[in-house]
């Protein structure tokens, strides 16, 4: 529970106290989940990880399953902003 409420102290809020769902949630520094990638290469990491999960869905077996798992990577990668390999190498291209 003390995990949910620091994330929530992070998150701006109106004037009336309540989280204001239109701005970002501030960074803090023990993010397991940090952005990381910059805007046009987490456009670009969504639309790949579309394709591929659309392509090993059609494609079906061991092939298809492969092309999924990438796919859904990738496509993680681009909804959060948050890449590991980055993250295991120090840097950061946001």
């Amino acid at each position: 529970m003390a995990a949910t409420s620091s994330r929530l102290s992070n998150s701006p809020t109106t004037h009336q106290g309540i989280r204001d769902l239109d701005q970002p949630r501030q960074a803090s520094r023990n993010d397991p989940m940090r952005v990381n990638v910059g805007d046009g290469e987490r456009a670009l990491s969504a639309l790949g990880g579309g394709a591929l999960l659309a392509t090993g869905l059609a494609r079906g077996g061991c092939t298809g399953l492969a092309l999924i798992w990438s796919g859904a990577a990738l496509l993680l990668r681009g909804v959060t902003g948050h890449c590991t390999v980055n993250e295991a190498l120090g840097r950061t291209t946001a």
